[in-house]
């Protein structure tokens, strides 16, 4: 009986593998019956990994105009009020004296006080004013260097020559 039993599990190991075979075969003919004379349809498209987005630059604004100005054409304007002036000069040295209704901007405050300055910039333009920027004479850099940061932020603004040793020396008055 163990030998019967044996060879039974055998037989029953071959059929169940005989009938796993007969049934994927039977799985594969039909398949193929129901596409018989149709291509197979396209797989779909797998899609290609997006190009990472590239962020755009800020517009840069369009650069101002610098320009200087000279003593003469400056003073009348000065008077009638007609000019938003900066004093670039450090804040120590415009405590000794500056041109009246200049407004002390030191170089080394630039990054400071640039953005409440550039609304006073825009207001000044919308009414017809132009700016002007001196500095202790005509030899001192400070007021080139502010003129020239905001001429890059795309402010006309003009540099008054000679500065305010020019100023004094013509009698110019002072506060």
């Amino acid at each position: 009986m163990g030998l019967f039993r044996h060879a039974a599990m055998d037989w029953n190991g071959g059929v169940k593998g005989l009938a796993i075979a007969a049934i994927t075969m039977l799985i594969f003919a039909a398949c193929q019956e129901g596409h018989a004379g149709k291509p197979s349809p396209p797989l779909a498209p797998v899609p290609a990994k997006p190009a990472p987005v590239e962020k755009a630059a800020p517009p840069q604004p369009k650069e101002g105009r610098l320009t200087e100005i000279s003593l003469e054409a400056f003073f009348p304007r000065q008077q009638a009020g007609t000019v938003l002036v900066y004093d670039a000069r450090p804040s120590f040295v415009s405590g000794f004296g500056k041109i009246p209704g200049a407004i002390s901007w030191p170089r080394g405050d630039f990054n400071s006080q640039v953005a409440a300055r550039e609304i006073e910039i825009r207001a000044a333009l919308k009414a017809g004013k132009i700016v002007v920027i001196y500095c202790t004479d005509a030899a001192c850099p400070d007021s080139r260097a502010v003129a020239e940061r905001l001429a890059a932020r795309g402010h006309d603004v003009s540099i008054l020559q000679g500065g305010y040793a020019d100023w004094k020396t013509a009698g110019m008055p002072t506060e």
